[in-house]
């Protein structure tokens, strides 16, 4: 197998990297799977960060996420698109806020479908409390309430505690 990466760091602007991934495995029977290219770009400034996967040869396909953040503040968001179909084949929205002692999201995964609210708390340097809740629209099923908790016992140990509740 002939794996090949060639990266640029910050070369092209400021905070973006650049990658060109390919692989060829020239005895594979399965003429499909013989070979690969990705071409991968990351983006980062203080406030923004951005990723885009793209599969030149399955597909060719494209998959992007980012995340905005401002003073503990986050959205953020995914997609795919599937270039030979011309069809969005995922997509996922996020919204939060963290602090040092706490952080709270909600979370919509599944195509909008999958939602999640989480909460979790740094009580004291001993103690951590979370709590998450989720419902799925397209099952149609009641919300599964989750709850947990970490006492740390000495520097090296910790004890937790994990209710679950899903129907």
């Amino acid at each position: 197998m002939l794996d090949t990466k060639i990266e640029l760091d910050n070369t092209i602007a400021k905070g973006l990297k650049a990658e060109i991934l390919t692989q060829i495995l020239p005895n594979s029977q399965d003429k499909g799977a013989n070979k690969g290219a990705k071409f991968n770009l990351f983006f980062k400034q203080q406030n923004l960060h951005v990723r885009a996967f793209f599969d030149m040869l399955k597909g060719p396909t494209a998959n992007i996420d980012a995340v905005l953040g401002k003073d503990g503040f986050m959205v953020g968001a995914e997609a795919g698109y599937d270039v030979q179909k011309a069809a969005i084949t995922k997509y996922s929205a996020a919204v939060g806020y963290t602090h040092p002692q706490y952080s709270a999201a909600i979370v919509a995964t599944n195509n909008l479908s999958f939602f999640s609210a989480s909460y979790f708390h740094k009580v004291n340097p001993q103690v951590e409390a979370g709590a998450k809740a989720t419902w799925d629209a397209k099952a149609g099923k009641p919300v599964g309430l989750e709850v947990a908790s970490k006492y740390r016992l000495d520097p090296s140990s910790f004890a937790k505690v994990r209710i679950r509740y899903i129907v």
